[in-house]
């Protein structure tokens, strides 16, 4: 049974993303087949299923994202492709966390996902990005045009790998090693990504990401990486990146990663070893092995009529920065931001961590890169109340740090989260010499105080309905399909207790908001079709 048919409509004509497309058709058609045969798939088969789209995500994603860098694209043509591989992401982890808490995946709409993905995805985005990333290639520019050959034609060693790894076994293959074979071709088509950065006329580096996600090792190194550093390829990968860049420079490196976590990518200027004037870099994330590691491309310095020509002077003025991104440090001056950056570090909180307990003295503000962190106070009988749950982009613990208070609530990361924490002493200092930086935390205070009055008011004066109507209205976002949709910040049990509801009674919120055609839910994702009309029904 086939539910989608590879054709030419779906091919990109760059082999390394065409193999991994091909392959998911494959698994997809496979598991509609399956479903055929058995109204579900057992709870291993699922449990395999989602971590093969889990291995797909990482693998396929940083594919290509690290084509769209190694051809230069601007970021305005992959931001949103990277929002979209995000959003895949997070369902699939939806879908993980639905099996975690009873063991039970509708198969119907694990198959309809998947259908929908490969529409919009490839034969959508993919086809777009694919058209982008063939006329930069075609159209080199000074400063991030094209310089890799993206392979079109012939069959190379890691794609005949992975043709082998798919072909039918001599009998009848389970589900089980039908998933397990298409996870091992995924994950031979690594191997294509290497080529493409070998062969680059950028130099190029691959870098291993430790523990703490800061850049590591040199993995690899190409030949124009070689050139650049005046050592070989051999020389270099025995090396760290720090080694190679110049002293300071690894002080940025929490940024550089947050960057990359956030946006998908860091562009901007790094200062190498013995050479005399900065370079212009863009990193990004592959998946090898299973783990991330990052891609760094270095680009020559050019002059600013050439950029200007190129029609990137604006983007060559001024660095990327996770901080200049947050309204409390955008009034930041460049030594100012370097200063906090430099004294900040990441911190990876897996799922149920505990970032601070209530009591707890602040050791600074926290920045949320990736996840989700909840607020919140609970007493001796167990009872917990959500105070806020701080997302990407996001600070928490920010009025404890800035007045020297004990914190007030406990945070605890509700998924896998990293944090940026930016300490306490440099922001103090900060405090009493920067007049801009004054007034940021005096207007961030501001709007968390109108913030909390607002909530107050919510709960003494709305009913239910309303408060639901108000918070999917306040997360709500036309998506890039010209949709307005609300992505739920976290799980509903977690939005019942910030909303002062029971989570029987938002479930049941959210049904009879369904069945009146307010609102169409899947998973966290919640269309609104029509703004007005669900606005009229919380005052009826």
């Amino acid at each position: 049974m086939q539910i989608v048919a590879w054709n030419d409509s779906l091919k990109t004509d760059i082999d390394v993303v065409d193999q991994q497309h091909r392959g998911l058709v494959e698994l997809v058609n496979a598991t509609a087949a399956k479903l055929a045969e058995a109204p579900e798939l057992s709870a291993d088969e699922v449990r395999l299923l989602l971590g093969y789209l889990t291995e797909y995500a990482q693998v396929h994603f940083s594919t290509e994202e690290a084509l769209m860098a190694l051809c230069g694209l601007e970021a305005k043509q992959s931001d949103v492709h990277h929002q979209s591989h995000a959003r895949f992401l997070a369902q699939v982890g939806d879908m993980v966390e639905a099996l975690g808490e009873d063991g039970v995946l509708d198969g119907q709409r694990l198959l309809m996902f998947l259908g929908d993905w490969l529409v919009d995805h490839i034969q959508g985005e993919d086809q777009v990005v694919a058209k982008a990333l063939r006329a930069a290639q075609a159209s080199a520019s000074p400063t991030g045009g094209a310089t890799t050959a993206l392979p079109t034609d012939g069959m190379a060693s890691w794609e005949a790998r992975a043709q082998a790894l798919m072909a039918p076994a001599a009998t009848e293959p389970s589900f089980s090693d039908v998933v397990a074979q298409h996870s091992a071709a995924l994950l031979a088509s690594e191997a294509g990504v290497l080529e493409m950065c070998a062969h680059g006329e950028a130099p190029a580096l691959i870098v291993s990401v430790d523990s703490a996600l800061m850049p590591s090792a040199i993995l690899h190194a190409n030949t124009a990486a070689a050139d650049f550093f005046g050592e070989s390829a051999d020389a270099l990968s025995t090396q760290h990146l720090a080694d190679v860049l110049a002293p300071d420079e690894a002080l940025r490196f929490p940024v550089l990663v947050s960057e990359v976590l956030m946006a998908g990518r860091f562009e901007g200027r790094l200062h190498c070893r013995g050479a005399e004037a900065p370079v212009w870099a863009r990193l990004t994330h592959l998946a090898l092995h299973g783990q991330m590691v990052l891609l760094v491309l270095l680009r020559p310095a050019v002059s600013e009529a050439d950029a200007a020509a190129a029609g990137v002077g604006e983007r060559l003025k001024e660095d990327s920065s996770v901080l200049s991104r947050h309204a409390l440090f955008q009034g930041l001056t460049k030594v100012e931001r370097d200063g906090l950056e430099s004294a900040s570090r990441l911190m990876r909180m897996p799922k149920g961590k505990v970032v601070f307990n209530r009591g707890d003295a602040p050791h600074g503000v926290y920045l949320v890169i990736s996840g989700q962190v909840k607020l919140a106070v609970s007493n001796a009988r167990g009872a917990e109340k959500v105070m806020d749950i701080a997302g990407p982009l996001q600070v928490f613990g920010e009025a404890d740090a800035l007045t020297g208070s004990a914190h007030t609530v406990f945070a605890q990361a509700l998924t896998a989260s990293v944090l940026l924490l930016i300490p306490q002493a440099p922001l103090l200092a900060l405090l009493t010499r920067s007049l801009p930086f004054s007034q940021a935390v005096l207007a961030h205070l501001g709007r968390r105080y109108h913030a909390v009055a607002a909530e107050l008011e919510a709960f003494a004066l709305q009913t239910g309905m309303e408060r639901v109507i108000h918070h999917l209205l306040a997360h709500a976002r036309i998506n890039g399909h010209g949709v307005l949709e609300a992505v739920l910040p976290a799980q509903k049990q977690i939005i019942a207790s910030y909303l002062n509801l029971t989570p029987p009674t938002l479930s049941r919120t959210f049904q009879q908001l369904s069945e009146a055609g307010l609102i169409e839910m899947s998973g966290r994702y919640v269309r609104i079709p029509n703004k007005r009309r669900l606005l009229n029904f919380s005052t009826d």
